[in-house]
């Protein structure tokens, strides 16, 4: 008995979609680990003083803050065109 190009056809486009599927389940597990490296648990004892404590994974990649008068001094001489 012969199968039907169609029905081919209709298994090829199935694979299709379950690989990728797969692929896009993979990168989007990956990029979330990465994303959640620099995540660390908040203190439990909060009656600790010692807030310069560094994260539990090593040195901090990710956001740094800045000042908020730093920033608007920025802003002011870029809008104003001074150095």
């Amino acid at each position: 008995m012969k199968i039907r190009v169609s029905l081919w056809l209709t298994i090829c486009l199935f694979l299709m979609m379950v690989l990728a599927g797969v692929a896009s389940s993979c990168v989007g597990y990956f990029m979330g680990s990465e994303a959640l490296k620099v995540v660390t648990q908040p203190d439990i004892n909060t009656e600790d003083n010692n807030r310069n404590q560094d994260p539990a994974g090593g040195e901090y990649k990710g956001l740094k803050i800045m000042k908020e008068k730093d920033i608007l001094v920025k802003v002011y001489n870029r809008v104003n065109h001074k150095n």
